[in-house]
């Protein structure tokens, strides 16, 4: 808490600096294509952060997960270890681990839709800039964005020969080689090839073997080509292709609290960022695999531009193994053999008029397709064994148009809406995998025991058989154990009015209502019963939000703000669905919540070299309506009952709670960066920049089911404690910038953090950030 009041009042000292005391050069003008046109992002209405190159490098941005420390109100966690990053800005997010789970962010890659959360991971490289939309992108970026758009720009081919090379190494052994050449091949065509390889040993040790090899080793590789070339007088064609590959060793959790018939071994006698387990015969391991197309031809009719984007992408994983439980035997542990393909066409016409007004208007078209083996063993807590295998179709084809009309000098009216039609089928079931345990433990256990006394009898499970009981009233199979399909038919229109307002040539004043939608979809777990395959409903959001830009002492401080409040209904959220052996994973929709907030960013050339970035943000999540499902173990094992839940647990019945007036999980109600910078000259031709920055994260829930009273001191609650990270580097760099040497390091001050909870069947579990990191960078361009 002190430590927060002291960098609210810093911030408060900067804003109200006396100009007498100011020696700087003006900032930089920042462009964006955040309306998917090139714009100062002092003129964009819309409330964003923007990164160039040399800031993710200075803060060691190697992946969509490290942008969390940048940028306050965002949070990228895991529900589960390796599971898919659950993006949420501004408490809008989707906590899903499963692969079929579409985010509350839109990602884009060179304005390519990233539809799926899994296929995000993976190293970045040779990146331009990257730009994080807040709040509903209703029009533009239409799929799924009820929470905001990350975008992501790679460097493109350049007129004239550049190449570069850099390495880096560190305390873990990491071996980091980045490099990209690029100019004209032809007349007509112009290369760009940029690849990076990362590898390194492990940093996690194993609390019931110690002496291990330490689990976390590094094995990446990414590349990426493209070409620019010039088809005709008025015709470009811009075609870019990536491949990534990762084999490195995945995160394991931290058990924090075992279920008392299990052993105990595996918990630490005291916990740091090291302290891990995971069973000997499952070591965590991934193999993923990327590789996409995208041909992006443009023609250009001096007043009118006609684009078109072809994209095709290729993510798959052979047998990529993670661990649930942190323990050292075999609890949920999970294998993944998964193939995603995904085509998507988009056709946008564009045109800039001698008015000043501008006008976009589009036709998106979208079609992909899941198919995965989801084996979950329990061979030494239950001594049983599963695999879901299952298959999703994802047709989308969606409308929109955009406009922005000029009133005058000083203000312009934006509009701009979307419809969009979506069809999602799904199909499969959870099968006995050929060793008679699953089919088994149906046919001896939960069939007698469950379902005979309500009368049913069904037909035994097989040997490598379907084992998910349709207790769905009314449909084929009623009674039986049998594969599940369904198909979800969505249709949305969302919409977008803004007004700016430029009060001046240097301050920017604006208001905006928009809306967006985030399609329903089905769960991608392990299933028992073909009720907790029944799919989740779409979730809406209307967000109102006032807003600031400005540039202010002669252009030396960027002062921007928001004021903003969210109508979210129907929000999309993973819970406890209960089974009759217990609880298992089910999703649900939350009826009305409320999201309002406050949002201050600076950028301040202090005097000549001196620099101060700050960002915060202030959040208040609540949940105005939901009756919620007690929580239960399955087949007994303990859990953490929220206030308004019976004291026993609830296995083997379905009890309710009123859960409003709780938080939405991952909403920290205060986030906050600083950095500070110093540029000077060393000598002649060298100049020295010495950095430091801290990020602030305060306290919150990993899971709504978490009960937030009682849970600091509770094991299995989802609580997760506020952290303050401090980062710090020193460059030596050549005048003309062609080479740089650079010391860094993270986390210097070994902060014990943990951003993410979960749980197996018989442990609660959290999962760790880094532990200090430090090391070397190199640096060489032609």
């Amino acid at each position: 808490m002190k430590f927060r009041a002291h960098l609210i009042n810093a911030a408060v000292v900067a804003v109200s600096f006396p100009a007498s005391m100011v020696n700087a050069a003006p900032l930089e003008e920042v462009v964006v294509t955040a309306q998917k046109r090139q714009q100062s992002i002092n003129d964009v209405g819309i409330t964003m952060n923007a990164f160039a190159a040399s800031q993710l490098e200075n803060f060691g941005v190697t992946k969509a997960d490290d942008l969390e420390a940048l940028v306050p109100g965002l949070t990228v966690t895991n529900s589960q270890p390796a599971g898919a990053p659950v993006y949420t800005i501004r408490g809008v997010g989707f906590n899903d681990f499963t692969t079929s789970a579409s985010s509350t962010v839109g990602i884009y890659t060179d304005t390519t839709n990233i539809p799926y959360p899994i296929m995000t991971r993976g190293v970045l490289f040779d990146i331009e800039r990257i730009e994080v939309l807040k709040g509903p992108q209703g029009d533009l970026y239409g799929r799924n964005t009820t929470a905001g758009t990350i975008n992501f720009i790679s460097n493109k081919p350049t007129d004239e020969f550049e190449a570069g090379i850099q390495g880096g190494y560190d305390n873990f052994e990491t071996l980091d080689l980045e490099g990209y050449v690029s100019g004209p091949l032809t007349e007509r065509v112009n290369g760009r090839l940029a690849a990076r390889r990362i590898t390194s040993d492990g940093w996690q040790e194993s609390v019931s073997r110690p002496g291990e090899a330490p689990l976390g080793e590094r094995d990446e590789l990414a590349l990426r080509g493209i070409l620019d070339i010039t088809l005709g007088s008025n015709v470009t064609a811009l075609v870019t292709g990536r491949y990534l590959k990762d084999k490195s060793e995945t995160v394991a959790a931290t058990a924090t609290a075992i279920g008392g018939f299990f052993d105990q071994s595996s918990l630490p006698d005291s916990f740091n960022a090291e302290s891990a387990d995971w069973s000997e015969n499952h070591r965590p391991q991934n193999d993923n695999e990327t590789a996409a197309l995208a041909v992006n031809l443009t023609w250009d009719f001096e007043k009118l531009q006609l684009i078109s984007l072809t994209t095709y992408d290729d993510f798959s994983r052979d047998r990529a193994r993670f661990d649930t439980s942190g323990a050292n035997y075999e609890d949920a542990s999970i294998t993944n053999s998964t193939d995603i393909q995904v085509f998507s066409q988009e056709f946008r016409v564009e045109s800039t008029m001698d008015s000043g007004l501008y006008w976009t208007a589009g036709l998106y078209y979208n079609d992909d397709r899941i198919e995965e083996q989801y084996l979950m063993e329990f061979r030494d807590s239950f001594g049983l064994t599963g695999e879901s295998r299952y298959e999703q179709d994802t047709k989308s084809v969606a409308l929109y148009g955009h406009v922005e009309i000029p009133l005058g000098d000083a203000f312009q009216l934006t509009l701009g809406g979307r419809y969009t039609e979506e069809e999602r089928s799904w199909a499969g079931c959870t099968y006995d995998t050929g060793d008679g345990l699953m089919a088994g433990f149906y046919n001896f256990f939960v069939t007698p025991v469950f379902l005979a006394p309500q009368g049913f009898d069904p037909t035994p499970v097989p040997q490598g058989g379907c084992a998910v009981f349709n207790d769905v009233p009314g449909t084929s199979n009623f009674g039986e154990y049998t594969p599940f399909s369904d198909t979800l038919d969505t249709e949305q229109t969302m919409g977008k009015v803004s007004l700016n307002w430029n009060l001046n040539e240097n301050v920017l004043l604006f208001a905006t209502v928009s809306t967006g939608f985030k399609s329903g979809g089905y769960n991608g777990a392990i299933a028992l019963s073909h009720q907790q395959l029944q799919p989740y409903n779409k979730e809406t959001l209307t967000s109102y939000e006032l807003g600031m830009k400005s540039t202010l002492l002669d252009g030396s401080i960027q002062l921007n703000a928001a004021l903003f409040m969210y109508d979210y209904e129907d929000k999309q959220e993973l819970t406890t669905f209960i089974a009759p052996v217990g609880g298992v994973v089910g999703f649900d929709n939350v009826p009305e919540s409320t999201v309002q907030g406050a949002e201050l960013e600076m950028q301040w050339a202090v005097t000549e070299g001196l620099r101060w970035d700050f960002g915060l943000a202030y959040l208040d999540t609540e949940i105005d309506e939901w009756s919620a499902r007690c929580p239960a173990g399955l087949l007994g094992a303990p859990v953490v009952l929220p206030e308004g839940c019976p004291a026993e647990s609830s296995y083997g019945s379905v009890l309710f709670y009123d859960a409003s007036g709780t938080s939405l999980n991952n909403s920290p109600e205060l986030q906050l960066t600083s950095t500070l910078s110093y540029s000077f000259n060393l000598a002649q031709g060298l100049q020295g920049t010495i950095a430091s920055d801290v990020s602030y994260k305060e306290d919150n829930i990993g899971s709504i089911d978490a009960p937030t009273s009682a849970a600091k001191e509770i094991p299995f609650s989802g609580y997760l404690p506020d952290y303050t990270l401090l980062n710090a580097r020193f460059t030596v760099a050549a005048a003309d910038g062609n080479w740089s040497a650079t010391l860094w390091g993270r986390n210097i001050t070994d902060e014990y953090y943990w951003h993410s909870t979960g749980s197996s069947n018989s442990t609660s579990t959290r999962i760790n950030g880094m532990p200090k990191t430090y090391g070397v960078t190199l640096k060489k361009r032609w």
